[in-house]
């Protein structure tokens, strides 16, 4: 009498497609180190307010997302947004989402800052806002920000 035999590979089939599908989306995703931020709040109710963000990032891998901008949620409608963003080494794609549903941004270098003048959504549950890094290269080091948010 002969058995019959399944193959291990047929069953192994889904478990590697879910593997691969793990890989590929952790290439969408980074890491950054020493994050510090300190935020500003000026003007009142009736005149508006102004928030304003500096930080820094001591280093940044693969495509992380940084918040520029953190409003604690005192802020609500759409806002003009000026930010420059600055790298020590390294090289780096950075947009942010804007609140027409587009994207601003560019590439920041050494010695080419990266500016970015947009129009951004803030509410009572969105109330930051990030920009999502691509590094060009292994990683990006001594970032440092600068943001405003001011009504419009």
């Amino acid at each position: 009498m002969k058995g019959t035999r399944k193959s291990g590979g047929v069953a192994l089939a889904p478990i590697l497609v879910v593997v691969c599908a793990l890989v590929l989306a952790g290439c969408k995703s980074g890491s950054t180190s020493e994050l510090e931020q300190s935020c500003r709040s000026e003007g009142g109710f009736l005149s508006g307010r102004k928030v304003t963000c500096t930080g820094s990032v001591g280093t940044a891998r693969g495509e992380p997302s940084v918040d520029i901008i953190d409003a604690d949620g005192d802020l609500s409608g759409n806002y003009g947004l000026e930010a420059t963003i600055k790298v020590g080494k390294g090289e780096a794609k950075a947009y942010l989402n804007t609140a027409d549903g587009g994207q601003q941004g560019g590439r920041v270098s050494p010695g080419k800052p990266l500016r970015i003048s947009a129009v951004v959504g803030l509410d009572d549950e969105d109330d930051e806002v990030s920009v999502s890094l691509e590094v060009l290269g292994k990683r990006v080091e001594d970032l440092t920000y600068e943001a405003t948010v001011a009504p419009r």
